[in-house]
């Protein structure tokens, strides 16, 4: 009995001299939630979008075995509007498009283990071969789920004109409020694409969270209508790069240059990102990607968290993204931002 309390002391103790060694650092663990993005399944034609079924179980089948508590949408727009807390361990499960195999694949399989998720539909395709038809969706809602829109067409957002991007938030909204009788609070970018205008018309016309297909996890950071996701596609998914996804906080961003959005040209002087707490990361491992170009040469400045790359860099894709990581030292993981830039027309 004796030595069952001294054994909770020692235990108590170290944990104590951990907690005021981190505090002393200036290290805070942050909650995060990730967002899971998925598109077809058991699909051959679509290796780049789709994951076997069998994965998918064994994905749902860790995220329940190691604890990981699985929030609806209403809770994630909780978090990040500071309605409550971010939860430790928390995921949000997202399915673009609607495609049949989702609803005869992956539904089954949520619905088995009790999780919310949410199925984003671009609304001239319901009822379409291959795709989800309105009984089955009011089944999704039965289920569990979610609907959120993911606009009416499909359309790159990034080249029509103003007026029809609202026209494509508006008819989408409009009607899955109709056919389902739900308030169309969420909207996921077609192609993950998106600059100040489309941001500003998304809120504009009624949707509470609008996501991305940035990678990266949520935070005390994210805004509203930049949602990042991280994208569980393809036949070269495996746990170990599930995990990896799981285990990636937000890095905390105090300025970027270039800003996110439209670019005035297609030449960039450089680029610069300054993260927040920079003494909780390894100076050796702060790194930043154009999506274009790969890895970015640049010099960290570990006391000011300015990172800097100075090299001229002409872009030809129409849209970009520039990703930063740095490795944590309190647990050696990869904490990540990124964000898109777009070249004007």
């Amino acid at each position: 009995m004796v030595s069952n309390k001294v054994s909770v002391i020692k235990a108590l103790s170290r944990i104590t001299c951990l907690a005021a060694v981190f505090i002393a650092l200036g290290v805070v663990a942050h909650a995060y939630v990730t967002v899971l993005l998925y598109h077809k399944f058991d699909e051959a034609d679509s290796p780049s979008t789709s994951v076997p079924t069998v994965m998918f179980r064994q994905q749902m089948d860790y995220l329940k075995e190691k604890g990981y508590k699985v929030i609806s949408m209403d809770d994630l727009f909780e978090c990040i509007s500071g309605a409550k807390p971010m939860p430790e361990k928390a995921v949000v499960i997202t399915i673009d498009d609607g495609y049949l195999s989702e609803y005869t694949h992956a539904v089954p399989v949520l619905k088995e283990h009790g999780f919310p998720f949410c199925i984003f539909v671009f609304t001239r395709a319901v009822g379409s071969r291959n795709f989800m038809n309105w009984d089955q969706l009011k089944d999704v809602l039965s289920s569990g789920g979610d609907v959120g829109s993911h606009s009416h067409t499909h359309p790159r957002l990034t080249e029509v004109p103003s007026d029809e991007m609202e026209k494509e938030y508006r008819v989408s909204r409009k009607i899955l409020e109709e056919k389902l009788g739900i308030e169309a609070k969420w909207f996921a970018y077609p192609f993950g694409e998106y600059d100040d205008t489309i941001r500003a018309i998304g809120i504009k016309t009624g949707y509470k969270l609008l996501l991305t297909s940035d990678p990266g996890s949520a935070g005390p950071q994210t805004q509203p209508d930049l949602v990042p996701r991280q994208a569980i596609v393809g036949q070269n998914m495996t746990m170990r790069r599930f995990r990896e996804k799981l285990e990636q906080p937000p890095l905390a961003v105090i300025e970027r240059s270039p800003k996110s959005g439209r670019l005035k040209g297609n030449k960039l002087k450089g680029v610069s990102i300054t993260i927040a707490e920079p003494q909780n990361y390894h100076p050796g491992q702060v790194q930043v990607f154009l999506s274009e170009k790969g890895r970015l040469d640049t010099v960290f400045d570990p006391a000011t968290g300015l990172i800097v790359c100075t090299q001229p860099i002409e872009l030809a894709r129409k849209t970009n993204r520039i990703i930063t990581t740095a490795r944590r030292k309190q647990d050696g993981l990869f904490a990540m931002d990124s964000y898109m830039i777009v070249l004007s027309e």
